[in-house]
């Protein structure tokens, strides 16, 4: 199946977690950006027409895979390019559970990730500049918003499961004293 010609057209995006807004940039670029990582699932995009569209909704930018982690939490809609970078920073693993969304179909990141190294890709004599870094104290600030997003969802997960490991923890060591203590007022009525 032959991909169609990218929209000749200017287009922005708008940051979900803040509402930045970048560009306008043409198609090329907006797709290089989620490529890299740059354009979570719950950023949006405009024609500069006040627009906005929910980023996954755009198609040329091919926001179609969604990947469950370990502990069962989901991320996505994103593209091969993200998650690379989730497998490059060790968010996920080669063998996590990969969801097309549009084929309705699961594989294996490792899968997808080849199979995607095998389509042709078009050819661009310099590459597009990522989304100006946000500063801070002066300090450039070079980061992937959907790997930070995704890093920020498995840290709300791991906080929620330590919570509930640690109630559990306390309900055992009750159990624990209750039990002793009933064990010592056994012993003491058998002497």
């Amino acid at each position: 199946m032959e991909k169609q010609p990218l929209p000749d057209k200017q287009f922005r995006l708008k940051k979900g977690e803040d509402e930045s807004i970048f560009g306008p940039v043409n198609a090329t670029t907006l797709k290089e950006w989620a490529e890299s990582a740059q354009v979570a699932p719950i950023d949006f995009v405009d024609e500069t027409d006040e627009q906005w569209k929910p980023a996954p909704s755009i198609e040329f930018l091919e926001m179609v895979y969604e990947v469950k982690f370990p502990d069962g939490t989901s991320y996505g809609p994103t593209t091969v390019g993200t998650l690379r970078e989730l497998l490059k920073e060790s968010i996920i693993t080669e063998d996590a559970s990969v969801n097309h969304l549009v084929k309705k179909h699961s594989s294996p990141l490792g899968a997808v990730i080849a199979a995607a190294d095998f389509e042709p890709k078009p050819r661009r004599e310099t590459p597009a500049p990522p989304p100006q870094p946000v500063e801070t104290n002066g300090t450039p600030i070079v980061a992937h918003p959907a790997v930070e997003m995704a890093k920020d969802q498995r840290i709300r997960q791991l906080e929620e499961d330590l919570r509930i490991l640690r109630k559990e923890h306390d309900e055992l060591l009750q159990k624990y004293r209750k039990l002793n203590q009933q064990l010592v007022e056994a012993k003491a009525v058998k002497k």
